[in-house]
């Protein structure tokens, strides 16, 4: 079939699509969930306190190499595959994983499940049940589970290891994802994977570069398929970020595989990496490398915004031609909250925006109270001084978002935010002042981050955003951020006040915008 004749068909299929909300313990789709907010999710890691999957082996950390009586992971080089298992073992080597090292994970018996001719040992919880291919283990309130391979047949090697969250094993394929999370989750009618796929920094290029479903663990990257099945799951919307090296044949298929899987009532975000204007990140010096091998500007931060806008007309093209041109498609351009001019240049640049939708920012509140200049300062005011500055600054971001929403208008796009919420971290060597992570992690969990948030996301609406995709579902606080709207997928609401915030938002500012078909 044609892709002109899929988008006929597609339309056909949008026209007769029904409209009618899913039962109250499923998930409506994305037409019938008015709420103007997304999400980001986190990454897919063993720290994440955001469980996902029902096999939480999918979380697991990438192998070490351990040897009898040598300090851990100094077992010499392991031999695994391209998908992430161990071959075979050298005499005396043991392969070891983590998995469950964060709360926030169900207690009681997890079903462990192996293909191949080998011997697993559990450390740190107790087995209770243990033949050829399955165990069954206690696992406790303690975080942290060590699982070594310590036997492996090279004719018939370990692999395909699950392990199961209590009462999932005969239901973790037709149900592989954690119903909490899918309860929670539903109510955005947006993901964003940004860090599902680990593009910041990736070293994706070819399409062989992918993860995939039989890959070992997630924790490399999330796979597409499971992207799309959780999409479809849900009745959701995704956002998707094409990793900055990947080669158009990568992008290609990316798309097909998309429109081959993903329901026709879904719309799809296509973004070209993320944050191509900050040079913290890999993507943006690779951007600005490029932008001067290609003389697109003299000026090295020009020249990265230029080749960003390049890159994405090129990357739009690709999914236009495989979607047939569709409306599903939103294609997005990511510019710098704080400065209007970067925005100017990437939509400008050789009339970028007339091949996209929309023109996406960041915008953060908080962030000048970690830099280390501001440390004593922040320091002096406490927790009061941290919330009258956050007050001023959201107060301040109004008028820059005002200028943002000007110029997607000029240019016939919408502005929509790719992140936003509190940035309250320390930063340039603040990271490291314990007594400022505490403050801010304190501000955090007062009760009054609720009507900073509420602030913000009403000065948003009132400046002329639309879609707003917050930063981000649960992780725990660190000294790096604390950006969890939960700090484990277990917090009671009660004790969260951000995730208050957006609930009470979306529920008395339905999407105030119409989207386009």
């Amino acid at each position: 079939m044609t892709r002109l004749v899929r988008s006929l068909a597609l339309g056909l299929l949008l026209a007769a699509a029904s409209r009618a909300a899913y039962a109250e313990e499923g998930a409506g789709p994305a037409e019938e969930n008015r709420s103007p907010l997304g999400i980001n999710l986190s990454g897919v890691v063993d720290w994440s306190t955001e469980y996902p999957f029902v096999d939480v082996f999918r979380m697991s950390r990438a192998w070490v190499s351990n040897a009898e009586g040598k300090p851990w992971g100094q077992g010499g080089e392991l031999d695994v595959d391209e998908r992430g298992w161990v071959r075979q073992l050298a005499p005396g080597q043991f392969a070891t994983t983590l998995i469950l090292t964060s709360p926030g994970y169900p207690t009681g018996q997890y079903v462990c499940l192996y293909d191949g001719d080998g011997m697993l040992r559990i450390d740190s919880q107790r087995v209770v049940e243990s033949q050829p291919g399955r165990l069954v283990v206690e696992v406790g309130d303690r975080p942290g589970l060590l699982l070594h391979i310590r036997r492996t047949n090279p004719e018939n090697p370990v692999r395909n290891i699950r392990f199961l969250m209590p009462g999932c094993e005969e239901t973790h394929q037709s149900q592989p994802f954690y119903k909490p999370f899918l309860e929670r989750t539903k109510r955005f009618p947006v993901l964003r994977f940004m860090d599902w796929m680990q593009t910041n920094g990736s070293r994706q290029e070819q399409w062989s570069d992918r993860p995939r479903p039989d890959d070992a663990n997630q924790s490399r990257g999330v796979c597409l398929e499971h992207m799309l099945d959780l999409c479809n799951e849900l009745g959701v919307d995704p956002w998707f970020c094409m990793p900055h090296r990947a080669d158009d044949e990568y992008v290609r298929e990316f798309a097909r595989l998309v429109w081959d899987r993903l329901e026709l009532t879904r719309r799809v975000y296509v973004e070209h990496s993320n944050e191509v204007w900050n040079f913290g990140f890999e993507q943006a010096r690779y951007a600005a490398a490029e932008g001067k091998r290609l003389q697109l500007s003299d000026n090295e931060y020009q020249g990265a915004l230029r080749f960003h806008s390049r890159r994405s007309v090129a990357i739009f093209k690709i999914w236009d031609e495989e979607f047939g041109d569709s409306k599903r498609l939103v294609r997005v351009l990511g510019s710098h909250s704080a400065n209007p001019w970067a925005s100017e240049q990437v939509v400008g640049f050789e009339d970028a925006a007339q091949h996209a939708d929309a023109l996406a920012i960041a915008p953060y509140f908080g962030h000048s109270l970690g830099d280390p200049k501001n440390v004593e300062a922040t320091l002096r005011g406490g927790l009061d001084g941290v919330f009258e500055e956050c007050r001023r600054d959201i107060r301040r971001n109004g008028e820059t978002i005002r200028r943002q929403a000007d110029v997607a208008a000029a240019h016939g796009l919408e502005l929509i935010a790719y992140e936003g919420g509190q940035h309250l971290v320390g930063h340039g060597g603040a990271e490291n002042n314990t007594e400022l992570t505490e403050l801010l992690q304190a501000a955090n969990r007062d009760p009054r981050m609720r009507e900073l948030y509420a602030q913000d996301l009403a000065g948003w609406k009132a400046n002329g955003g639309r879609l707003f995709v917050v930063f981000a579902s649960p992780s725990q606080y660190s000294k790096w951020g604390s950006w969890g709207i939960l700090e484990r997928e277990d917090q009671p609401l009660e004790t969260a006040p951000k995730h208050q915030a957006l609930l009470e938002f979306a529920e008395t500012n339905p999407r105030w915008w119409t989207p386009e078909r």
